[in-house]
């Protein structure tokens, strides 16, 4: 069965779970949805190495504490980070998620790419959250 994998920041395991159901009923392929909720002990830890570790099974959990995310940076938004390359696998997690969450145009959704593999998760967020703003501020001038 193929996986995609998921990180989430600023979801409750409720949003999650709605999200990943969501997913599940309107793409009833052979896809399986793991959604990974970052812990503030995961901000300071390298995205492609959680991912290596996630992706083979490893036991990745094993470093981090369940632990929310306080950060105001952090949590200010509330974000979705993909882990595909193809288009339309990332069309349909987004999809899923807004169709079932509150308010899905203040959500950040992204693609985890291969520059975002050396980034931490807190380099990563603070990166999206800031071209969320820019992109929002542009919106907002035209």
């Amino acid at each position: 069965m193929e996986k995609v994998i998921c990180f989430s920041l600023g979801l409750s395991r409720e949003d999650i779970e709605k999200g990943r159901v969501s997913f599940c009923d309107a793409y009833q392929e052979k896809i399986e949805l793991e959604v990974i909720p970052l812990t503030e002990d995961m901000m300071p830890l390298r995205v492609g190495d959680i991912l290596e570790r996630a992706t083979a099974g490893g036991p990745w959990q094993d470093d981090v504490k369940e632990k929310q995310v306080t950060s105001s940076v952090q949590v200010k938004y509330r974000v979705v980070m993909v882990n595909t390359m193809e288009r339309e696998q990332v069309l349909r997690v987004m999809r899923s998620f807004k169709a079932v969450l509150p308010n899905p145009q203040d959500m950040i959704f992204a693609v985890i790419t291969d520059t975002a593999l050396t980034w931490t998760f807190g380099e990563y967020t603070g990166h999206l959250a800031g071209e969320h703003e820019y992109m929002k501020a542009r919106k907002s001038e035209t």
